[in-house]
């Protein structure tokens, strides 16, 4: 496809302004197909490390340590305790404030995250962020479809309103460490390119559980072994475990085994 081509080349240069001339750079990797992406694009301009963060039985370790494997880069598994959990989400809090709940638990796993490369004295941290909005990686774009909607329009207002949904919480927190959060996703050129490609590139109907198939085609090129090309879009708190941590401590403290319900806890001790 002549358009993945484009959109390789794109990325790549978006790469090389990101990385400069540093010679190790941190990513927050999953394991998935955009991180693979991000790493492997890393990997032509500097030494990447790879910074997973994840329980013992977490989807995003398992498939980080094979992705690490094919790319041949360092990985350093970010375990956490239920006492870092708990910091991250009062942290969180303090800093984008507990309007919404998904965000605080996504910015929580950010946080510890962005905690573990400050105290490796990294600066900058890589991601794949963008990449779901752009080529339709999220699951309600499948179902807008199923439901005789338009998923291009929602995916459209989703790409438009994703520096303000940054700017509130991933580039906040990375910022309270003094590190800048990145993406090759997020490049104007690239947005161009990935918003020129026909839907049915990237979602092909309704029965489309993989998706962003623009995306596994080019980490099929660049070495990604099938266990990933192959691996269903998870979202980084069901990936990373986190979720299922925060419902098992609020049941432990007699709550509800709910986010919401520990969160609200939460702000009544703080």
């Amino acid at each position: 496809m002549e358009k993945s081509g484009l959109l390789l080349k794109s990325l790549s240069k978006s790469m090389e302004g990101l990385v400069k001339k540093r010679e190790f750079v941190p990513v927050s990797f999953s394991g998935g197909v955009d991180s693979y992406i991000t790493a492997a694009l890393v990997k032509k301009y500097s030494t990447p490390i790879l910074y997973t963060i994840g329980n013992d039985d977490s989807k995003d370790l398992f498939f980080s340590k094979i992705a690490s494997e094919s790319l041949e880069s360092e990985i350093r598994i970010i375990n956490y305790s239920d006492k870092d959990l708990v910091e991250g989400i009062k942290k969180t809090i303090e800093i984008i404030g507990v309007d919404n709940s998904l965000d605080v638990l996504i910015g929580s796993t950010f946080y510890i995250i962005a905690k573990r490369i400050n105290q490796d004295d990294f600066d900058i941290c890589l991601s794949g962020q963008g990449a779901d909005e752009l080529f339709y990686g999220y699951d309600k774009y499948r179902r807008a479809l199923a439901r005789g909607e338009d998923p291009v329009s929602l995916r459209n207002k989703d790409v438009a309103e994703l520096e303000e949904i940054l700017s509130k919480r991933e580039y906040k927190i990375f910022d309270s460490f003094g590190i800048k959060f990145l993406s090759p996703f997020l490049d104007e050129e690239v947005r161009k390119i990935g918003m020129g490609i026909e839907r049915e590139y990237n979602l092909k109907n309704s029965d489309d559980d993989l998706r962003k198939h623009t995306l596994r085609e080019i980490a099929l090129g660049l070495g990604a072994p099938l266990e990933i090309i192959n691996r269903k879009k998870k979202a980084l708190q069901y990936g990373s475990g986190i979720l299922d941590d925060v419902r098992r401590i609020s049941k432990e403290k007699g709550l509800a085994p709910s986010l919401n319900a520990y969160l609200e806890s939460i702000k009544k001790d703080m």
